[in-house]
């Protein structure tokens, strides 16, 4: 009767966090009765959407028609995320590699905090973590985009879109960005003279078959909420999506 009663003061109390924006977007010093009520609640097994304090949200991925475009329910956080191709010129300093950038937009529909125009400090965070996931960390074989060296590559770019934000958008939009590559294939290409003379003409999947990105390893993203227990001791439980 004490664990319902918590259930349901918490479900009471906790609700409207749920439609706030996000705390990155927002920042707020948690008061002590929070805080508290909080810890009480994990102490008991208890978090307001009904998960266990280490598990995760359902995770759904749903591919486009066309090829490199998916959607990604992360509970009830949803992202899209679209890859696309065109062949450009490489970096001086790096001829023999091609192309992989990120671009992130948070829709005002997914949250009261987002607007549109200038990126917001939360969309450039999430740029650099995909990033750092995909192409710091090396997941995205690059030289593979590589068409003829010191003239044409492919530069890959991926569009993710935070269409509504209920948390965690962080493993949600690695997870589609994810997805989006792992979906996209690539044009196949010829290739007529060599050197600085070479034409590369694309082809289409009637004449040539597309070809999947090459992976070295796959990122995944998973966040947990670590909490300590009021007035010192061990750790607290965690949770996928930071509770």
């Amino acid at each position: 009767q004490r664990s319902r009663s918590l259930a349901l003061s918490l479900s009471l109390s906790l609700s409207l966090y749920l439609r706030r924006p996000p705390l990155a977007a927002m920042p707020r010093p948690m008061s002590t009765a929070e805080s508290a009520f909080i810890l009480r609640a994990l102490g008991e097994g208890l978090r307001v959407d009904g998960r266990r304090p280490r598990e995760s949200r359902p995770l759904s991925v749903a591919c486009g028609l066309r090829e490199g475009s998916v959607e990604v329910r992360l509970g009830e956080t949803k992202v899209m995320a679209a890859v696309s191709a065109e062949l450009v010129e490489p970096f001086a300093d790096r001829p023999t590699e091609g192309q992989l950038l990120f671009f992130v937009e948070l829709s005002p529909m997914a949250s009261p905090a987002y607007e549109p125009g200038r990126p917001s400090d939360s969309a450039v965070e999430l740029v650099r973590l995909l990033e750092r996931a995909f192409r710091k960390a090396q997941a995205v074989d690059v030289e593979a985009l590589c068409i003829v060296a010191g003239k044409r590559v492919w530069s890959i770019r991926c569009d993710v879109t935070l269409l509504d934000d209920r948390g965690n958008a962080a493993d949600a939009a690695c997870t589609a960005a994810l997805g989006a590559l792992l979906h996209f294939r690539l044009p196949a290409v010829s290739i007529v003279g060599s050197g600085s003379e070479a034409a590369v003409k694309v082809l289409p999947p009637e004449q040539a078959e597309p070809t999947k990105l090459v992976f070295h390893h796959m990122p995944v993203s998973t966040t947990l909420g670590l909490f300590r227990p009021a007035g010192g001791g061990g750790g607290g439980g965690g949770g996928g999506g930071g509770g």
